[in-house]
């Protein structure tokens, strides 16, 4: 299986994607007109994107943002997110596709992300 990632929303997404090209990772956008497709449809769909079509790419505002990797090994992973820590990159939520979600499509990827993020704060804040 090769490895892909999936954007949706992102602001500057050229630098991720250039990050991501450097391991070999194919990158693809998620767009408004996907989002009542499995996230397993649209990654079997990615073909890839270049830096050329990112720069034309225009997130819409106040939206969250989300980063899917699609069998990503753990050292690329790691290696992705570092970078995107050290660069600063404003992506709302990061996730993995599995065999649970791989069936979601985004709108329903992104309530589950919420929903994990609120547990996390209210278990935090105890």
């Amino acid at each position: 299986m090769l490895e892909k990632i999936l954007l949706y929303n992102v602001k500057n997404p050229q630098h991720i994607i250039k990050a991501a090209s450097n391991m070999r990772i194919i990158s693809g956008f998620i767009n408004e007109s996907d989002t009542d497709r499995t996230l397993a449809e649209i990654a079997d769909d990615v073909r890839g994107i270049s830096l050329s079509d990112a720069e034309g790419y225009q997130p819409q505002e106040n939206k969250e943002s989300l980063i899917v990797f699609c069998d990503v090994t753990d050292k690329h992973m790691d290696k992705l997110l570092f970078e995107m820590r050290q660069k600063s990159f404003d992506v709302s939520f990061k996730a993995v596709l599995t065999d649970t979600n791989r069936k979601w499509n985004i709108k329903q990827m992104l309530v589950e992300m919420r929903r994990e993020k609120f547990e996390y704060m209210r278990r935090n804040m105890k």
